[in-house]
This record gives structure tokens, C-alpha cells and sequence, in this order.
């Protein structure tokens, strides 16, 4: 799907008044953050494996994106959540929604970024966001990906940045440990005569 160059780079820059940079408005911050938040979860491998693979099932990839916003709106009701308190929100997401129990360390480190891109982007220090597109649009180029993001400033009401998956193809080192989750099956019970007993499913 062609698509325009989706970052809209010179509409972000500081604004000046009389030669002195300007800090960003809270919804540029907020555009930012969620770019950066979008950029976080595509370098992921445990997460980019369970899209690859439908884990999540045919819509693996919306859910991705939903999971973005997610953290966002995590993010935003609790200014103080801490490296842990993030990390057992993406956990529970990954268990939850892709059914994959992730046995490394990578949900911390994942965690940890987005904790320390929220601190950069609330200082107005949008640096090291604007250098993770620019390597995430060289790995474009290069053949690394083909993903689509998009920066939008967030209106009322709104959810998340936009962000579109056409085909993955993601470049990892080593495999994620993963373990996909399994539904434990209950044993069958058996009656005095013999006969296996039928359990229905419980009606939710």
C-alpha cells in the first residue's frame, strides 16, 4: 500500500518567538510519546514473533496496535507507574491477548524504555524519539520492515498513534524465549458403571 512519507518532521519543530525556541505543546508531546511508543513495541521480537504467527489470532496485528494505545492511556492515568508496574501490564497483555507466557527478560527492558522515552518526552526532549524513526526509516529502506507510522496529534476523544502493518519481516538474532500458553484440559471422570461422564462448558 503506498503511502506518503508519514512523518510529518518540520510541523514538529520547536516553535520560535524572537530567535528562542518554544517548548512543545502537550499534544505534540503526546504525538510524540506515542510514536515512541509504536516504535518501542515494532523492536520487540517476542511481541513482533506472536503477530508473525497469529498468536493473538487474525487480527494480531490491530491488537498490536490496540496494545500501543493501551499503554498510552496506561501511561496517562498513572503518571508514577514505575519499570515494574509497566512490565506487568505488558505481561498480562502478552498472556491475555497472544497467549504467550514471555520467559526472558525482554517485557523489563521494553519497560524500561517506554518509562524513560515518558520522562524525555514530558521534559520537551524529543531527541531520542526523532532518532528511532530516523533508524526505523532506514531499516525501511534497507529491507528490514515494511511497517507505517504515523505521528498524530491526539484530539479529544482520540485514541492512539496510527500505526499500519503491511508485511513483517523482522530481523532477530536470537529467538525470544516463549512459551505459548496452554489451556489445561480437565481430566475425564468416569462413573461407577464405566461410563465416561460429558462436561459442558460453563455459560459465562
Amino acid at each position: 500500500m503506498a503511502t506518503a512519507n508519514p512523518y510529518p518532521g518540520p510541523q514538529i519543530a520547536p516553535r520560535t518567538q524572537g530567535g528562542v525556541a518554544l517548548p512543545l505543546s502537550p499534544a505534540k508531546i503526546q504525538a510524540k510519546f506515542d510514536l515512541a511508543i509504536a516504535l518501542t513495541l515494532a523492536s520487540w521480537p517476542a511481541l513482533s514473533l506472536a503477530v508473525q504467527n497469529s498468536w493473538g489470532g487474525p487480527q494480531s496485528s490491530e491488537k498490536r496496535e490496540w496494545f500501543a494505545g493501551a499503554i498510552s492511556d496506561l501511561m496517562a492515568a498513572t503518571p508514577d507507574a514505575d519499570v515494574d508496574y509497566v512490565e506487568e501490564f505488558l505481561l498480562q497483555v502478552m498472556n491475555d491477548e497472544f497467549e504467550v507466557n514471555v520467559e526472558d527478560d525482554s517485557a523489563e527492558k521494553i519497560a524500561a524504555k517506554i518509562v524513560g522515552l515518558r520522562k524525555l518526552t514530558l521534559m520537551g526532549d524529543v531527541a531520542t524519539v526523532d532518532e528511532m524513526y530516523r533508524e526505523w526509516q532506514e531499516k525501511q529502506r534497507t529491507g528490514g520492515g515494511r511497517e507505517q507510522f504515523q505521528e498524530v496529534v491526539r484530539e479529544e476523544g482520540d485514541d492512539d498513534t496510527d500505526w499500519d502493518s503491511e508485511d513483517e519481516d523482522i530481523d532477530m538474532q536470537e529467538p525470544p524465549q516463549l512459551v505459548k500458553a496452554q489451556k489445561e484440559k480437565a481430566a475425564p471422570e468416569v462413573d461407577e458403571d464405566g461410563f465416561t461422564k460429558v462436561i459442558g462448558k460453563k455459560k459465562r
